[in-house]
């Protein structure tokens, strides 16, 4: 029922065990972990998004359980923590701004979760904001104050840690960068949230890029394809987005005076060609150009920080 099931080191002894879930769009992740936050044991799903949030529950609820027992028969502990990370603008009574994720905007996650899991209490947090806590634990951001966690992926988001957190904002919706402006030709209305726009990520996200090369070249691109093609539309392409895109960053910067930017998601396939883009327009643009540096968890950050986001959220008595 539950498919890619795999184990991923040695069979331990920790003296805690966690469970961390990754909701996506596309798929979804649990994860069982040792109290260093090294992954045991993980499951991996299609979320199936179009037939709504019950089913995704309950499937992970099911595969975590089945976690929860190869931590008592394996390893001989229980499991004491459990968080969960998915896109949106996560509130204890909906999570907003997840088009993906149909039906999830009523979803009060951290309840419905806790019920289908039969816990006292179940963290969440926003997956992009939990990649960046992951990165900050033990990836590319340990060390650096202010530092900036990039996404590109499907869709595009970032998040700021500054001194050893992540920024959550106002709203819990710091880092919602599909939403900047990317400027538009005089005369020309502005694509807005209120109209139902993502300006920024319309124009570089990997979704909105992969529609554009159907459009303009008759077949859908792969990113590390766009970005390394030499066909000149593929190119003119590829030249325009980055363009956009590290103009977007070069602002940032400027803002907030970061040490580090790291950047990842699965639009990293072309990696050295997007940070080549990026390192040059903040060298030109930033008065104290940041480090530029892929993420250590370039496929799988948010399940890394929901990880972290247990291991935070354990009694103090199931710590080592």
């Amino acid at each position: 029922m539950i498919p890619d099931t795999a184990d991923t080191r040695s069979p331990a002894r920790p003296e805690a065990a966690v469970i961390g879930i990754d909701f996506g769009g596309t798929k979804t992740e649990v994860a069982l972990a040792d109290s260093a936050g090294t992954p045991v044991r993980r499951i991996r799903f299609a979320t199936r998004a179009e037939h709504g949030p019950d089913q995704v529950l309950a499937r992970a609820g099911a595969a975590a359980r089945e976690l929860a027992d190869h931590a008592r028969t394996a390893l001989g502990v229980p499991v004491a923590a459990h968080a969960a990370v998915s896109p949106g603008v996560i509130q204890p009574d909906r999570i907003l701004l997840t088009p993906n994720l149909p039906g999830w905007e009523t979803l009060a996650l951290a309840d419905r979760l806790a019920l289908e899991l039969g816990v006292d209490s179940v963290a969440v947090a926003n997956d992009v904001r939990a990649g960046a806590l992951a990165e900050l634990r033990l990836g590319a951001l340990r060390g650096a104050d202010p530092g900036v966690y990039l996404s590109l992926g499907t869709g595009i988001a970032a998040a700021l840690t500054i001194g050893g957190r992540v920024l959550g904002g106002a709203h819990q919706a710091a880092g919602e960068i599909a939403y900047l402006d990317p400027g538009h030709p005089a005369g020309t209305p502005a694509a807005t949230f209120a109209d139902g726009h993502a300006p920024l990520e319309e124009l570089v996200g990997g979704k909105a890029l992969a529609e554009r090369c159907t459009a303009e070249l008759g077949e859908e691109l792969t990113a590390d394809r766009l970005f390394t093609s030499e066909d000149p539309v593929a190119r003119r392409i590829a030249h325009e987005a980055l363009d956009t895109l590290a103009t977007a960053v070069a602002n940032m910067a400027v803002l907030v005076d970061p040490e580090r930017v790291v950047v990842g998601g699965g639009m990293m396939a072309a990696g050295p060609v997007i940070l080549r883009a990026l390192t040059g327009r903040l060298a030109r643009a930033v008065p104290f150009p940041p480090a530029v540096r892929p993420a250590r968890f370039s496929a799988d950050a948010s399940l890394h920080g929901a990880i972290a986001l247990a291991l935070d959220h354990l009694p103090a008595r199931a710590t080592v």
